[in-house]
């Protein structure tokens, strides 16, 4: 019978960190697929009435660990029978769950009832010294955009002081490339870890309702990417292609920081979403959000195109990155070209900077294919 049974909520990272202080190389560990495995050996020899020596092989483990995607790896009956079936598998005497969906939870609350020990990633608050971080990073890697950083660092201090009861809400709008992707990148990084970025565009309207609402439990959703993050920053791209239909999901969300689907339930008292799009004004934004989404946005933050000087440093920002992968004749041959001089003169004819980087990397690896390619034809 378990002595213990670790209840994990959070980062995939945090949860390897948090097992792997715990289980010495030593103990006998296995995971619960292979748990899983053992069950299932051990209901085909009851059936058949015959007797193995593989039915018995995990009768006695120290430890079994259970990861957030291995619920997507079995059926229903057994997210539903979860402590009755790991018993069967074998004889644990610590589990360690990460993230484990609700009906599990009640699984194992009604088998152990004295046993669960509860954990969770620990995500960093916004305060003032982070507020100052952020403003640090920002400086440093996104250039221009002087009004947008102080609206910015205004929404942090407020949610210093202010945001502790439910999440903060912050809109990027403004053209494509300019720098609302990496702002909120810098923004998760000040607070912790990597960012949990959702593209809502790529999904259809069956496939997002599913997404928010928890469709099967053997597919990705909203709520177990929320409870996978590692900080507590979330972006939401092009947030005005969601559906206007499945905006129940962010009501309460946006409210009281609860996420409630088929299988999950997640807390955010204290994170920061961050909402993108390529509208130009406020205007149309609360046109094509309507008033009860608009309403629950706390900042509107405007990005502005680049002016010329602050593509030229781009350019030359990005030109020094592709130099350092190449070698020295590389290097010359670029040089001679003059791509470098070319992309400088011709800055203000580029409005996006992801194509601008593309198309600079694509005249870099142009010149020198052509350059591999003349001289294989002298040989």
């Amino acid at each position: 019978m378990a002595s213990s049974v670790h209840v994990f909520w959070g980062s995939n990272q945090d949860f390897e960190d948090y097992v792997s202080e715990r289980i010495n190389e030593f103990e006998f560990t296995i995971t619960y697929l292979e748990l899983i495995s053992a069950y299932n050996t051990k209901m085909r020899t009851t059936l058949n009435s015959a007797t193995s020596e593989t039915s018995h092989f995990y009768d006695a483990v120290d430890n079994v660990v259970v990861r957030s995607t291995d619920f997507g790896s079995v059926s229903a009956h057994v997210i539903y029978n979860f402590a009755a079936i790991a018993l069967q598998g074998c004889n644990f005497e610590t589990m360690y769950i990460q993230n484990p969906p609700r009906q599990v939870l009640r699984s194992l609350q009604t088998a152990f009832p004295d046993c669960l020990v509860h954990s969770s990633t620990e995500y960093k608050e916004v305060n003032k010294n982070i507020l100052l971080d952020v403003d640090r990073r920002l400086a440093a890697t996104i250039l221009g955009q002087k009004a947008c950083k102080n609206e910015i660092d205004l929404s942090l201090y407020r949610i210093s002081k202010m945001g502790k009861e439910k999440p903060a809400v912050l809109l990027f709008y403004g053209p494509s490339g300019v720098g609302k992707t990496e702002t909120a990148k810098q923004l998760s990084e000040a607070l912790g870890g990597g960012l949990t970025r959702i593209q809502f565009s790529m999904f259809q309207n069956q496939e997002a309702f599913d997404y928010l609402f928890g469709g099967e439990h053997s597919k990705g959703s909203f709520a177990r990417d929320l409870l996978a993050r590692e900080s507590n920053v979330v972006l939401l791209d092009e947030f005005d292609k969601v559906n206007h239909g499945l905006y129940n999901a962010f009501y309460e969300l946006f409210d009281e920081g609860v996420l409630v689907d088929s299988y999950y339930r997640v807390e955010m008292g204290n994170a920061v979403f961050i909402l993108t799009t390529n509208f130009e004004s406020e205007e149309e934004i609360k046109k094509a959000l309507g008033p009860a989404m608009f309403s629950r946005i706390s900042a509107c933050i405007k990005f502005e195109q680049l002016a010329p000087a602050e593509l030229q440093k781009l350019i030359n920002r990005h030109f020094d990155y592709l130099l350092q992968h190449l070698d020295d004749e590389e290097k010359s041959h670029i040089e001679q070209r003059g791509v470098r001089d070319w992309f400088l003169a011709n800055a203000s004819k580029f409005d996006n900077v992801r194509t601008l980087n593309r198309k600079m990397e694509r005249a870099v690896f142009g010149v020198l294919t052509n350059e591999l390619l003349k001289e294989c034809s002298k040989d």
